[in-house]
């Protein structure tokens, strides 16, 4: 079976790649519309409002909070005992919908010696 290779391409960042991990799965994007209208809200909630299980449920707010998609209201290793709240982070989801159009659209981002030598 051939391997997955990942070329190397300036054009696909970070902000690409949390683009593809925070949307690129139905039940994250169901999640972010459903806190877009209810946030912030315990994970409870959106288990009882989304189409999937807890440990899904669970497994998706881990991945959107890494991606930066989503705020909580308390620290990853401060929530023993507490009901942390989840929201959506509009201007985190602006950069990432913004990256991905600019990467689809061939727009190049200045790379960081090109930003320093424009700034001259």
């Amino acid at each position: 079976m051939p391997k997955i290779t990942h070329p190397v391409d300036l054009a696909w960042t970070n902000d690409v790649e949390a683009y593809v991990e925070t949307f690129g799965n139905r039940g994250r994007n169901e999640i972010i519309r459903y806190l877009e209208e209810h946030g912030p809200v315990p994970r409870g909630d959106i288990v009882d409002a989304v189409s999937a299980g807890e440990a899904s449920v669970a497994q998706h707010l881990i991945a959107l909070e890494k991606t930066g998609a989503i705020i909580v209201d308390i620290v990853q290793g401060r929530r023993h005992g507490r009901s942390p709240r989840y929201s959506v982070d509009y201007d985190r989801i602006t950069v990432l919908l913004e990256a991905h159009q600019d990467y689809l659209h061939h727009r190049q981002q200045p790379q960081p010696q090109e930003a320093k030598e424009d700034r001259h």
